[in-house]
């Protein structure tokens, strides 16, 4: 897998207020705003930034930022 999408920091930043470094195991316990209503910020700020929809099982996926950017891969953004 490649470097960390530069989006998905402006995104963590939107969303959740977070100014660390991404990492590819970030995720909701590294972020302290990351609960399941900022999660759907999250998605939400996801499919408007690559112009994708997301199932529910791919939003259910989304629990690092490994694995945001697997499914973006999928989507081919």
């Amino acid at each position: 897998m490649s470097a960390i999408r530069p989006e998905l920091a402006d995104i963590f930043a939107d969303v959740f207020m977070f100014s660390e470094p991404l990492a590819l195991r970030t995720g909701p316990d590294d972020v302290p705003k990351w609960d399941s209503l900022r999660h759907i910020a999250l998605v939400s700020a996801i499919e408007e930034t690559y112009d994708i929809k997301l199932s529910m099982d791919e939003m259910m996926e989304m629990v690092d930022v490994r694995a945001i950017q697997a499914v973006l891969d999928r989507h081919r953004v």
